[in-house]
């Protein structure tokens, strides 16, 4: 079950930065005098946000520089169009994926709709800045449902889509904790479908789905697909504006 309403701790205004506590103020999540005893809340750690779980374990939103991309790897022949382009992350979560994305292309337009996922977002993008991650200045972190923001923006090169999927049943392929977690607050995609249509709408090149191998394809006119050993990269044509 979703969760949609997660309390941030009153005492962290006073020690996080003030881009971050006017995020926040947009955001208006609720606040809380203290930890509540059996619920998620948001509190603070060096400045930076920490989501902390009904049974402690904490997520901690940090962005570091990934790893040289080696040869021709599937996220490489998937997002070969986003080469000096601009690239939509259509389901951002804490931006790992824009990153990866800011390796290849110009510019970056992070959407994430979870008003704490987003919260979290914000608040690793300005940590990484902080620590001079320079590529971290070519992603722009939107607040909203990303079919509506999609709409709003001009034709974009490439657009990216990371669905959140049902996880395999098997104890010994849990995803990491962070994901667990964010799939307990944020629940499974269910407009995935939807989402796939509007982005083919606005897309000039291509749109990606980054997908589980166990998952079936999000829909059945790919023209490619890219394996790693874990994920795969469906790759979809552009489609014309139904009248």
């Amino acid at each position: 079950m979703p969760v949609n309403k997660i309390p941030l701790l009153e005492s962290c205004n006073a020690s996080l930065p003030t881009e971050l506590t006017e995020t926040l103020a947009l955001l208006n999540l609720p606040l809380c005098s203290s930890c509540p005893a059996e619920d998620f809340y948001l509190s603070c750690e060096n400045g930076s946000l920490v989501l902390i779980s009904a049974d402690g374990e904490k997520v901690r939103p940090t962005l570091t520089r990934p790893s040289r991309f080696i040869g021709n790897q599937p996220f490489l022949r998937a997002l070969a169009p986003a080469r000096g382009g601009t690239v939509i992350d259509a389901t951002a979560g804490l931006g790992g994926d824009s990153l990866r994305l800011a390796m290849i292309a110009d510019r970056v337009i992070a959407i994430e709709r979870h008003p704490v996922v987003f919260a979290l977002l914000a608040s690793a993008l300005i940590s990484a800045r902080n620590s001079s991650l320079s590529m971290v200045d070519k992603i722009e972190a939107h607040f909203g449902d990303a079919i509506e923001v999609i709409r709003q923006l001009p034709a974009i090169d490439v657009i990216f889509m990371d669905p959140m999927f049902p996880a395999k049943r098997k104890r010994s392929a849990l995803p990491p904790k962070s994901v667990r977690i964010l799939r307990d607050i944020v629940g499974d995609d269910t407009d995935d479908e939807k989402l796939l249509r509007i982005a083919r709408q606005h897309a000039a090149r291509r749109v990606v789905v980054k997908r589980p191998l166990h998952a079936p394809p999000l829909a059945d006119d790919h023209v490619a697909l890219h394996a790693g050993k874990v994920v795969r990269y469906e790759v979809y044509l552009p489609t014309r504006k139904q009248s």
